[in-house]
């Protein structure tokens, strides 16, 4: 099977022109800052630059060097853990669904481009946060400068707290996971780390590396102190917040599996504050319904609504027609993949989504065409009755190209994308409340509050599940109807060893299996380049997923 797999994933579409498009700055057009760049640079210049690398074409080179057209950065990693689940189905084509690789768990293996690709993006972005940090004088009064080093070590704590998640091995059914790796993370490279100490640089236990990542959170709310700066195209002091109560949900994860109940307790109550405070900080709230569905803004123009605590903003000549989050999926953009392999929602997933749900009109019924609802969709008439001609049910109407512009790439692609939206910390307040109390008695009121306030139209939703498992189940998948496409439920899946079910729904054969509990998968590999670089990883990666569910 992965044979004839690689083979058509060979003949994939071909688009035969990359234009960039999107507002010009004095930045380079080609991604990730060199080391000569990075002299020449300012801080102010520099922190401009790095969001504009999380989301340029060719992040990490990879179109250039294997003509990689899933290489555009911080969206792209996150559809990559998406693909990993069972709640994304190609509708269309799937063959050209550049993201392959990840939905059969294909060519996972340190000497392969998939699985370098989180490697080789992050620690270059790391490179530019801790360049950031090292120039400007820790002791510094100047609250420009200090605002600064707060979004720097924000940044940075993003980053490793990725990582992190990515690279723990945790246990599954289908790969050995052996001890001497179990506790252990990736390296820590920050603005001290040598070239001879990256050489010989081991890989950071979950307890030093969570240490670490909060440290730079407290050092980012520290430097935020009163910061009166808002808007969601830099890091915050809310969203320094909103990652502190990230992190502390997996570090009461795994003090609980290391049977520390006491310090679980205290860190699912720190999940909970900070999950409080990014809320009262960041005055947002949950996007009302015409937000959601709104055709020329829905999930591309964070200025267009109050819910997007952080996001990215395509600032800079960095995109291009085939080389972002639209082309593959919005299904209405005609440009590039999303038209032709129609993302759209696995059948059972969509499903259970219940009709007062408005959630659910992210993705068309089977009866659509026959005034199940009246879907708003982008475009003129004639374009809106193109779509209609290819839509298939279930296609995914979620992701809007920017602007509602479905022809022209050079404006529809330029989209922004969330990185944090309040609505996150809904659920992890919810989950943290179950985790700390046992049972999901007091969090099933908080997941009715939730969807009855913002999300169900008739205000029906019950929770009866108080059981901790099932709660946990039923609070995964409503958390899996938010943020469908925005790669944040995978680590969900990871920490809560929560597995998934492909079979009976519409995933073509080839990549129709069935995950008890964890997917070995979700263990990403460390890529052969660190394995080679760094003496102190050699012999302490990840087991090979890969096809392991033959």
């Amino acid at each position: 099977m992965t044979n004839r797999i690689l083979t058509r994933l060979a003949f994939a579409l071909a688009v035969p022109v990359l234009a960039a498009g999107c507002i010009e700055e004095a930045f380079p057009d080609d991604g990730t800052l060199t080391d000569d760049q990075l002299d020449e640079y300012s801080v102010e210049l520099l922190l401009n630059g790095l969001p504009a690398d999380l989301m340029s074409s060719n992040t990490a080179g990879y179109y250039s060097s294997y003509g990689d057209q899933t290489d555009f950065g911080y969206p792209s990693i996150c559809l990559r853990t998406d693909y990993m689940l069972a709640d994304i189905v190609s509708l269309g084509t799937p063959n050209y669904n550049q993201f392959n690789y990840y939905i059969g768990c294909l060519s996972m293996g340190p000497d392969y481009q998939y699985c370098g690709y989180y490697w080789d993006t992050y620690y270059a972005w790391i490179k530019e946060a801790n360049e950031i940090i090292s120039r400007i004088d820790h002791n510094t009064e100047d609250q420009q400068e200090r605002e600064w080093l707060a979004q720097a070590y924000t940044y940075r704590a993003m980053f490793y707290l990725d990582l992190a998640r990515l690279y723990i091995p945790k246990e599954n059914n289908y790969v050995r996971v052996y001890a001497n790796i179990r506790n252990l993370t990736v390296p820590i490279v920050t603005e001290n780390t040598t070239e001879a100490m990256a050489q010989n640089n081991p890989r950071a236990t979950r307890e030093d590396m969570y240490d670490f990542i909060l440290g730079d959170l407290d050092a980012a709310v520290t430097y935020f102190g009163n910061s009166a700066s808002t808007g969601y195209t830099r890091p915050t002091l809310a969203a320094a917040y909103g990652l502190l109560a990230r992190a502390y949900l997996e570090v009461g994860a795994d003090l609980e599996d290391a049977g520390d109940d006491a310090g679980a307790d205290t860190a699912y109550e720190n999940a909970i504050k900070y999950a409080d405070l990014a809320i009262s900080t960041s005055g947002r709230t949950p996007l009302t319904q015409s937000q959601w569905e709104d055709p020329v803004n829905g999930f591309n123009n964070g200025a267009a609504n109050n819910s997007w605590i952080w996001g990215l903003t395509l600032t800079a000549a960095s995109t291009t027609n085939i080389m972002n989050h639209v082309s593959h999926m919005s299904s209405e953009a005609t440009w590039a993949y999303g038209c032709r392999v129609l993302p759209g929602a696995s059948r059972t997933f969509y499903r259970e989504i219940d009709d007062a749900d408005f959630r659910k009109h992210s993705w068309l019924d089977p009866d659509w065409q026959a005034g199940y609802y009246d879907y708003k969709f982008c475009g003129s008439s004639e374009q809106q009755e193109n779509f209609k001609s290819y839509a298939r049910p279930y296609t995914n109407i979620k992701f809007r190209p920017a602007s509602g512009e479905v022809d022209n790439f050079t404006m529809g692609s330029c989209a922004d994308f969330p990185l944090m939206r309040v609505e996150e910390m809904y659920f992890i307040k919810i989950e943290a409340t179950a985790k700390r109390d046992g049972n999901g008695i007091n969090a099933a009121g908080l997941l009715e509050d939730f969807l009855n306030n913002y999300r169900y139209v008739d205000k029906s939703y019950t929770c009866e599940e108080t059981g901790l498992s099932d709660f946990l189940e039923e609070m995964l998948f409503q958390k899996r109807v938010e943020f469908w496409g925005e790669g944040i439920v995978m680590y969900d899946h990871k920490r809560l060893n929560i597995g998934f079910t492909r079979s009976g729904s519409n995933f073509v054969a080839d990549f129709t299996y069935d995950v008890q509990g964890r997917s070995p998968q979700w263990n990403i590999v460390i890529p052969r380049s660190e394995l080679q670089a760094n003496s102190a990883v050699t012999d302490l990666n990840n087991p090979d997923p890969t096809g392991f569910w033959y």
